[in-house]
């Protein structure tokens, strides 16, 4: 699953996607959208995947979208249409995918990449990685879901804050704010990613896939509504081969093979 944008590879269990727009800092246009949605639709089949991990080549994550492609498509109502479409359901899929997502941010992570972030499941930061929703600062407005996941991760006041000034925090201030899961070191980054990307790789996936949909069901209805849910999949999950086999390698004092 490569292409000149975005290359993806597989490794025991773990999906590696790296954008693959190095000399531009990665910014997503048509191509580069396209070939996302396509990745996931195809990892998603792969039943022995675990983990997914995401990345940028070269010196940045992702700067955004790609504002040369946005401009030539300004006037053309259809493409320009097509395109938001594109990115606001290829980071919905990202969002829903039934595994762990884990972001993998250095250097720039802004508007577009900013959301591209967002839409996964847990981030990774360099300690001097620059993150913000630049939008405002070119006269645009979010179209990869800012608007929405933003507030709902940092609050109100803090993302309006971020988005109305068009203001740049650290991956460590990302980190203090609750942007990011850690900031680390850039020189420990990648290693800092395997370990994670590992921890996950052995949690039942299973399990891991119904308490993502859990926590995202959250958003959407009433605590009681959400608790009656909670209750009816754990029940249904309680069937489960790896419950028992958690279970066991509880007794057992070892570790669980799912």
């Amino acid at each position: 699953m490569s292409g000149d944008s975005l290359t993806c590879t597989v490794d025991n269990g773990h999906a590696r996607i790296t954008l693959n727009r190095p000399d531009a800092h990665n910014p997503i246009d048509g191509d580069l959208i396209g070939r996302l949605s396509d990745a996931l639709e195809r990892l998603a089949s792969d039943s022995a995947l675990r983990v997914v991990t995401i990345r940028g080549a070269g010196p940045s994550f992702c700067a955004g979208a790609d504002l040369k492609f946005i401009l030539a498509v300004l006037d053309d109502a259809p493409a320009l249409a097509a395109y938001i479409r594109s990115v606001k359901d290829t980071f919905t899929r990202l969002e829903r995918f039934p595994r762990p997502v884990i972001a993998v941010v250095h250097g720039f992570a802004l508007a577009g990449g900013l959301e591209l972030m967002l839409a996964c499941d847990l981030a990774l930061a360099a300690e001097d990685a620059v993150l913000g929703d630049q939008h405002i600062n070119f006269g645009l407005l979010p179209g990869g879901g800012a608007s929405q996941r933003l507030p709902a991760l940092l609050g109100l006041r803090k993302a309006k804050e971020l988005m109305f000034m068009g203001s740049r925090v650290s991956g460590a201030e990302a980190e203090r704010l609750g942007l990011v899961n850690k900031a680390v070191p850039r020189e420990d980054l990648a290693q800092t990613a395997e370990e994670w990307a590992g921890a996950l790789r052995e949690k039942t996936p299973v399990g891991l896939r119904h308490m993502k949909a859990l926590i995202h069901s959250s958003r959407d209805v009433p605590l009681a509504e959400g608790l009656d849910l909670e209750e009816s999949v754990f029940l249904d999950y309680a069937r489960h081969d790896d419950v028992r086999e958690g279970l066991l390698a509880f007794k057992e004092k070892r570790k669980p093979q799912y």
